[in-house]
C-alpha cells in the first residue's frame, strides 16, 4: 500500500487559487520527499483547490492517504464559521473518514484548541525542523516543532512544473524587528529576523526560473528584515542574477516606510527590477501611529517618504488602518489628503482587528473592551470597543472607499504613477525584461484587463484603451497591469465597504453595541 500525501493552503478554496505560488505547501512537500521514511511507490501532490483535493483522495482511496492542510487566516486569527481549513476537513472527513487529517501553518500557533477537535495531527511551529513523516506516524495529536533554520528547509520547485501562477513567490526572512501593538507576526515568527543565506538565495532564484517568468512576490514581513545592511546584501545578489539571467522576473515586496530613508537600497531597488512595494502606513495620525508603537513611520512627511519609493520607480501599495487607539477625530478626512498627495492606486484600507497574539489584543483584554459575537466575523467589523466612536469609524471607512475607488480618481492616479514611475525605472531591466514578454501573453492582458473593466462596471476604463494605440510596448504592458489591478481591486473594496455598514446596522438591531455616544 502506498503513501499519499495531498497538501492544501486552506486560503485556495476562497477564491484566490493560482494567484501565488503556494511557498508553504511546497517546504511540506519538499521536507516529506527528503524524510528517509518516504518509500520509492509513495506519492505527493500540492493541490489549488479542495475539489483537486477530492479527486486526488478519490483516485488513491486504497491507498494509506494523509491530507496535510494549512490555515492562513492572519487577520482574523481563528473563528470557526470563517475557517476553510475546518470547513475542509469535515467535508473530506465526511466522505473519506479513513483519511489522516494535519494541520499547521500559521492560525495553529495562535489558537490551537479549535483545531484538536477536527484534525488527527494538529502540527504547531515550522515543518523544516523535524522529520514531518515521523511525526505523522508518531500517534501524537499534537506536536509543537521548533523554530526552522531558513537555510535548511528543502524547496524544490519543479514540483510545480505543471502549474502556471499569475505570481512566483520567494522569502528571505522570517520573523519581525518591529514592534507594532496591533500585529501578531512577531508572536508566531519571533521578534529575531532568521535570515537566508546569499547563497541559498541565488540558488532559490535559480530554481524558480525553472517554472516561472515575470512576477515575483517575497513573502517577507519586511524585506530583508527591514536592516539596511541585510537589504543590501540581498540586492546585490538579485541585480547580479538578474543581469546575469536577462532580468526573468520583475519583483514586489513588502517594507517598513523607514525604507525610504535609504538611498542606496531604493537605487538597488531600481536596479533589481523591484516595481512594487507594499507598504504599511497605517495612519496619519501620529499620535495613533505612537501609541500603535509604529513609530518607525515617524521619519518625516508620510508622502514624502512615499515619494522616495516613486522616484526610484517603485508603485506603492499602501495599507491604512482605521480604529488605532489616539488617532484624530478628523483622521478621516487626514486620510483622504494623504491618498490624494500619494496619488498611487492602490490601497488597502481596514479596520482595526485585536487579532490572536497580538499585544494591542492583550491591552484590549485586560481593559475589557473585547467584543465576542459571530456577527463581528461575519461582517469583518471591530469586535472590540474603539477608542473614537465606533459609528464614526465605520461611516469613514466606506466614505473613503468610495472616495477613493471613484473610476475617474482611479483612474487619474493610474496615469499619474504610469508616468512617474516610467522616468524612474531602470531602462536596461525594463527593456530587458519586456523584450521576453511574448505577444500572446499581451493578447491575454488585454483580454483579462477587458474582463475586469467589464466586472467592475467601469466603461471609462475601456475606453483609455484608445490611448494605447502606437504606443511603445512597455508603456502598453504597465498600462494593462497598473489599471487592470486597480480597477480588479474597486468592486471587492466597494463590497467590503457595504459589507461592513450592513453588519453595523445588524450590530444596532441584536443591541451588540451601546450606541449611545456614537449618535
Amino acid at each position: 500500500m502506498r503513501n499519499v500525501y495531498i497538501i492544501f493552503l486552506a486560503s485556495n478554496n476562497l477564491g484566490i487559487r493560482r494567484l501565488v505560488m503556494p511557498l508553504g505547501p511546497l517546504i511540506v512537500a519538499g521536507a516529506i520527499r527528503k524524510s528517509p521514511f518516504f518509500g520509492r511507490d509513495d506519492l505527493v501532490f500540492i493541490c489549488d483547490t479542495f475539489r483537486e483535493v477530492l479527486d486526488k483522495v478519490g483516485r488513491h482511496k486504497n491507498d494509506r492517504v494523509y491530507f496535510l492542510v494549512s490555515s492562513m487566516q492572519l487577520i482574523r486569527g481563528v473563528d470557526r464559521e470563517t475557517n476553510e481549513a475546518v470547513s475542509c476537513v469535515k467535508k473530506l472527513k465526511s466522505r473519506y473518514p479513513k483519511v489522516f487529517s494535519c494541520v499547521g501553518g500559521p492560525d495553529v500557533s495562535l489558537n490551537r484548541d479549535d483545531y484538536l477537535a477536527c484534525f488527527d495531527l494538529v502540527f504547531q511551529g515550522e515543518i523544516g525542523a523535524v522529520d514531518l513523516i515521523e511525526v505523522l506516524r508518531s500517534g501524537a495529536s499534537f506536536f509543537q516543532a521548533p523554530p526552522a533554520d531558513l537555510n535548511a528547509e528543502p524547496l524544490d520547485y519543479g514540483l510545480l512544473s505543471r502549474k502556471k501562477y499569475l505570481s512566483g513567490s520567494l522569502q528571505t526572512t522570517r520573523g519581525c524587528p518591529f514592534d507594532c501593538h496591533f500585529c501578531n507576526i512577531g508572536h508566531i515568527f519571533g521578534r529575531g529576523v532568521r535570515t537566508l543565506d546569499p547563497g541559498v538565495l541565488e540558488e532559490r532564484l535559480e530554481s524558480l526560473t525553472k517554472v516561472h517568468k515575470g512576477f515575483v512576490i517575497f513573502g517577507d514581513d519586511s524585506f530583508g528584515g527591514g536592516l539596511e545592511d541585510k537589504m543590501l546584501e540581498y540586492l546585490e545578489v538579485i541585480v547580479r542574477f538578474q543581469e546575469r539571467r536577462g532580468f526573468p522576473f520583475v519583483f514586489a515586496i513588502q517594507t517598513s516606510l523607514r525604507t525610504a530613508r535609504f538611498p542606496e537600497v531604493l537605487r538597488m531597488m531600481r536596479a533589481a527590477h523591484i516595481v512594487a512595494a507594499f507598504i504599511g502606513v497605517e495612519s496619519p495620525s501620529e499620535e495613533a501611529l505612537t501609541a500603535a508603537h509604529k513609530r518607525h513611520n515617524l521619519g518625516g512627511p508620510l508622502p514624502e517618504q512615499v515619494e522616495a519609493f516613486v522616484r526610484n520607480g517603485i508603485i506603492p501599495y499602501l495599507s491604512i488602518i482605521l480604529g488605532l487607539d489616539r488617532e484624530a477625530a478628523d483622521v478621516g478626512l487626514r486620510v483622504r489628503e494623504f491618498l490624494d498627495a500619494c496619488r498611487t492606486p492602490f490601497l488597502m484600507l481596514n479596520l482595526i482587528n485585536p487579532v490572536i497574539g497580538s499585544k494591542f489584543r492583550a491591552q484590549a483584554a485586560a481593559e475589557n473592551r473585547l467584543l465576542d459575537h459571530p456577527l463581528y466575523f461575519r461582517y469583518n467589523l471591530m469586535s472590540l470597543k474603539t477608542d473614537r466612536p465606533y459609528a464614526a469609524i465605520v461611516r469613514d471607512y466606506g466614505d473613503i472607499l468610495n472616495w477613493f475607488f471613484n473610476d475617474r480618481r482611479l483612474l487619474e492616479y493610474c496615469a499619474q504613477i504610469e508616468q512617474k514611475t516610467k522616468n524612474a525605472r531602470s531602462l536596461r531591466a525594463q527593456e530587458a525584461f519586456i523584450s521576453g514578454v511574448s505577444t500572446v501573453t499581451i493578447l491575454k492582458l488585454f483580454a483579462l484587463y477587458v474582463g475586469i473593466c467589464l466586472k467592475s462596471g467601469s466603461p471609462a476604463g475601456l475606453l483609455q484603451m484608445f490611448k494605447l494605440i502606437g504606443r511603445p510596448k512597455a508603456d502598453v504592458i504597465y498600462f494593462l497591469l497598473i489599471r487592470g489591478t486597480a480597477l480588479g481591486l474597486k468592486g471587492p473594496m466597494r463590497k467590503e465597504g457595504r459589507k461592513v455598514r450592513k453588519g453595523l446596522k445588524k450590530l444596532r438591531a441584536a443591541g451588540l453595541y451601546p450606541y449611545e455616544s456614537d449618535e
